[in-house]
């Protein structure tokens, strides 16, 4: 005959909950990504870190792809300098920042300023930037918001990571970097005037465009 504590300790476990499956869904789930993006990384000849971030090139320019809290696709591309401060994003997302030092740049592209709010510390500057080329090439790329962080490009869009969406959109934020007039840059740390940017474009328009200088693969 069972003692009473014996019978108490019975009657716990008779209503017990079972165990939570929750930790092994969670499990499943985390290695089916992981493979997933083992995968993707294999395709596009990139690898992939311990912490799941994709990093490889885009014709020489080092490129690092993850997912943030909300499973949407980020990709940052390193620039040879530092970058002019400026962002675009979706039109009908744009909320307009006050006292930031940023103003909105009207390209002029009917189509491109219909997709896109562009705003720049130097609307000069990213006029001179963001040409007809590179207007054409965001806006064939898919959806994404950009802006510049010291010497990185970051670019938000999509939902999750996908290699065509990635590709497509390095594609489109090299040929944005592509565009920067480097070569009036006097170091990596310091915006070029207006008088050498001016000249840089001059020259460009005067001969083919030369390929972004390579820089090095950064995890």
């Amino acid at each position: 005959m069972a003692t009473e504590a014996q019978a108490t300790t019975l009657a716990g476990l008779g209503h017990a909950r079972p165990l939570s499956r929750r930790p092994l869904a969670q499990w499943i789930v985390a290695h089916t990504r992981r493979g997933r993006l083992k995968r993707y990384a294999r395709a596009m000849g990139w690898y992939l870190t311990t912490d799941g971030v994709l990093v490889g090139d885009v014709e020489g320019i080092a490129i690092r792809a993850y997912e943030d809290r909300k499973h949407i696709a980020v990709v940052e591309l390193v620039a040879p300098a530092v970058l002019p401060r400026f962002e675009v994003r979706q039109r009908e997302k744009s909320t307009p920042q006050i006292g930031d030092g940023m103003r909105e740049v009207h390209t002029g592209d009917a189509h491109f300023d219909a997709c896109y709010s562009l705003r720049a510390e130097e609307p000069w500057l990213i006029r001179a930037i963001v040409d007809s080329s590179v207007r054409q090439s965001l806006v064939a790329a898919p959806v994404q918001s950009i802006t510049a962080v010291g010497d990185r490009l970051v670019s938000r869009g999509g939902s999750g990571l996908d290699p065509l969406d990635l590709l497509a959109r390095g594609t489109a934020l090299r040929t944005l970097l592509q565009a920067v007039p480097w070569e009036a840059y006097p170091d990596r740390r310091t915006i070029p005037t207006q008088a050498a940017v001016y000249e840089v474009v001059r020259e460009r328009q005067m001969r083919p465009v030369e390929p972004l200088p390579s820089v090095g693969r950064r995890a």
